[in-house]
């Protein structure tokens, strides 16, 4: 598996937004995608991440200024933890959406609910 730096997933062969350019072996200190959620779904895996005491970077699309306009309910995030820490990551998003990710990260549009 290779990760991709300019959009911090691990891809199989390629990364289908920036090709190979930005590729290498995962580190681990890396930030990696392990989810794209909202509402419910988004605060469930945020309360997991913080019980275990995982780290985390949560980062939402529209920008904190919007989210508090319309709610965080309606904002989609993107979670990203450290390569070492993924397993136990995925571990805690099976729990929140009652289902394994997906395996095939190659979505080109990046509007995946389910990301590993």
């Amino acid at each position: 598996m290779l990760y991709c730096e300019k959009c911090r997933t691990l891809v199989a062969d390629s990364c289908p937004l920036h090709a190979s350019k930005h590729l290498r072996e995962p580190r681990g200190n890396d930030p990696v995608l392990i989810a794209q959620l909202s509402g419910i779904s988004a605060a469930m895996l945020e309360g997991l991440l913080l019980d275990e005491k995982l780290p985390f970077q949560q980062e939402g699309r529209l920008g904190a200024g919007m989210s508090v306009w319309i709610g965080r309910m309606m904002e989609t995030f993107s979670f990203y933890v450290p390569y070492d820490l993924r397993d136990k990551a995925l571990e805690l998003y099976a729990l929140v959406c009652e289902a394994p990710p997906e395996e095939d990260v190659s979505k080109s549009d990046g509007e995946s609910d389910k990301i590993e």
